[in-house]
């Protein structure tokens, strides 16, 4: 079955008799089309898309979906239509009000969100070639540590070296945090520069195909902190706890409390300040949100799942450590885009 037609199928479970997608990134995922805007209408047995003077000629050309051209005059068929609550303004939504008087608009947040979290063979196909790119860029990163590089330069470092071998975008700004910057967790680089001695995370990812990679490692920098090296095994035996509980039918929440009953046996728990993990694919961040009280605790994994594992301790002023694969849940279990966590990630 088609995406569109996946799709449509909810139609009815919603009561609609449209639905109308906007989110370029939605647009991307139903009709591989790139556009900046646009307006896709999905009805039970079909679907159109309307765009602009700048984008007739490609999207036609293409042939993904019937193609027209949107212009005030249109008008929709009178009905109840849904439309993405989570993308489009309040301004918006009135001004399809005044445009299209005779619709019975319905509000639906992220309509595509549980479509988008199974993944096909060919988005894991592209997945994979964004991991293989993201982990290239790490040990590229990794190669570049000296004392006196600062986390700017080795930033750029895995910039440049994943756009030249294929990236069209990053994920996100890469992380990269020397000492005490590690503990914390979306610390941006920085001119703090390498010493001996000292914890360095990595936290960055490539766009293959569309389609993100997200990891993280740790390394010591010559004589690991004691401390730190503690959090490190406890972290890496969470990350290996959680990903053995993942197999189709699991509940969000048991993944994520496999992980905690680590940091809870050693009385660190409080040091552990995000979610678990998060769905990967179009976008870095997704449905589901692993998180054992979270919105998607109850959610039972499916075949085809994409998303991250990333447990992290943090000790404020000291250092941290995050361990974070992305991968797929197949028949039995979590299969990792990356390999496998180090025992003893010393380096220099």
């Amino acid at each position: 079955m088609n995406r569109i037609a996946r799709l449509q199928d909810r139609l009815l479970h919603w009561h609609l008799d449209a639905l109308l997608i906007e989110n370029p990134i939605d647009l991307l995922y139903l009709t591989g089309l790139t556009l900046s805007r646009g307006r896709l209408l999905v009805f039970a047995d079909r679907a159109e898309l309307w765009v602009d003077g700048r984008y007739f000629t490609y999207a036609s050309e293409k042939e993904t979906v019937p193609v027209r051209l949107w212009d005030s005059q249109v008008s929709l068929p009178a009905g109840k239509i849904g439309f993405d609550s989570s993308f489009t303004s309040v301004e918006a939504r009135a001004q399809l009000g005044r445009e299209q008087p005779q619709a019975a608009w319905q509000a639906i947040a992220k309509p595509l969100k549980e479509i988008r979290s199974v993944k096909g063979k060919d988005e894991i196909g592209a997945l994979q070639r964004a991991a293989d790119l993201t982990w290239r860029g790490i040990l590229h990163m990794k190669s570049s540590l000296r004392v006196g590089v600062s986390e700017k330069e080795v930033a750029w470092e895995f910039e440049q070296f994943v756009r030249m071998h294929g990236a069209s975008a990053l994920s996100f700004a890469p992380i990269v945090a020397f000492g005490e910057n590690s503990a914390l967790p979306h610390h941006r680089a920085s001119l703090s520069r390498l010493e001996k001695d000292q914890i360095v995370l990595f936290d960055v990812g490539a766009v293959v195909d569309d389609y993100c990679g997200d990891a993280t490692r740790v390394y010591f920098f010559g004589s690991p902190d004691p401390e730190l090296k503690k959090l490190y095994a406890w972290v890496r035996e969470a990350h290996l706890a959680a990903r053995r509980q993942v197999r189709p039918g699991a509940k969000i929440q048991e993944i994520d409390q496999a992980a905690r009953k680590v940091f809870i046996r050693e009385g660190v728990e409080n040091l552990f300040i995000h979610s678990l993990g998060h769905g990967i694919g179009l976008e870095t961040h997704e449905f589901p949100l692993l998180r054992k009280d979270g919105s998607d605790a109850e959610l039972a994994l499916q075949k085809g799942m994409v998303f991250t594992i990333e447990p992290g301790l943090y000790l404020p002023k000291r250092g941290g450590v995050r361990l974070e694969d992305t991968g797929f849940v197949d028949e039995t279990q979590f299969c990792s885009f990356y390999p496998e966590l180090e025992e003893n990630p010393s380096i220099g």
